[in-house]
């Protein structure tokens, strides 16, 4: 993982609360899989720019409901300059998204799905 990656345990925590534990699991593995998907789609490199800014849109909002502040601060950067971006800038946005996401999967497989090691920040 890299150095700069942040998390909020208390959004997470406040989230896990109003869900319960197997809700909570579900709705995780719900997010990671379409957020996988939106990346992907944003990496094909086919959506018109509008699309592109819906996709980023919902991979922020997402992100910052479960407590995953780096990937939704870079969506919120990309969302705000899509539609004015050179496409070469874009593409390296996206493959920065991509990092991120990738970062944000594995830090919630190897500390949110597995309950006994619990989350660290």
């Amino acid at each position: 993982m890299n150095g700069n990656f942040s998390f909020d345990q208390a959004v997470y925590d406040e989230l896990g609360a109003e869900l319960g534990s197997a809700d909570m699991a579900e709705v995780l593995n719900v997010f990671l899989a379409d957020t996988a998907d939106r990346v992907a789609r944003l990496e094909a490199g086919h959506l018109t720019r509008s699309a592109s800014k819906r996709e980023v849109h919902s991979i922020k909002s997402s992100a910052a409901t479960f407590g995953f502040m780096d990937l939704s601060r870079l969506a919120i950067e990309i969302e705000a300059a899509v539609e004015t971006m050179a496409p070469a800038t874009l593409e390296d946005r996206i493959c920065s998204l991509r990092r991120a996401f990738d970062s944000t999967r594995q830090f919630a497989l190897d500390n949110l799905m597995n309950p006994d090691r619990g989350a660290t920040t």
